[in-house]
């Protein structure tokens, strides 16, 4: 989608899902873990968590493998550096709040960016139109004046 931002609900939804993924022990998660963790579907008029994770690909990455389980992880934590855990298996940290804090942050001023973007027409354009017509009254105003005062 061009704008997915401007979806009523995307911002909440976008957020909710940085903070599933950036702290939650597990790295990644599928459509029924989302689901789950998040005890509903999105509701923004998206299909699914994969399909909204989709529309996002500035903060996650959506993997989909013949025969598995597509899932969905957030690209920033998947970036660090593996770390072992308690029983020697390598794993991804949890983010920082101060990293995930950051994430959503973006987050917000990318949908404040496209709400501005689709609603220029209402602070731009609708007083630019209001003015080439109130300029053009004016200029018939004064022609039909001016016709009308030759004799």
């Amino acid at each position: 989608m061009k704008n997915p931002y401007a979806k009523d609900g995307r911002l909440q939804n976008v957020l909710a899902l940085i903070q599933v993924l950036a702290f939650s022990p597990k790295t990644r998660r599928t459509e029924q873990g989302l689901t789950t963790e998040l005890k509903r579907s999105p509701n923004d008029g998206a299909s699914s968590w994969i399909e909204l994770a989709k529309e996002h690909s500035e903060f996650f990455r959506v993997k989909e493998e013949a025969g598995k389980a597509t899932h969905v992880s957030l690209i920033a934590r998947n970036a660090q550096q593996s770390v072992a855990d308690e029983d020697g298996d390598l794993s991804k940290p949890l983010l920082t709040s101060d990293i995930a804090n950051k994430l959503m942050e973006f987050a917000v001023e990318l949908h404040d960016k496209e709400m501005r973007r689709k609603d220029f027409w209402r602070t731009v354009v609708t007083p630019l139109v209001v003015s080439v017509i109130a300029a053009t009254a004016a200029v018939t105003s004064a022609v039909i004046t001016a016709l009308y005062r030759q004799p």
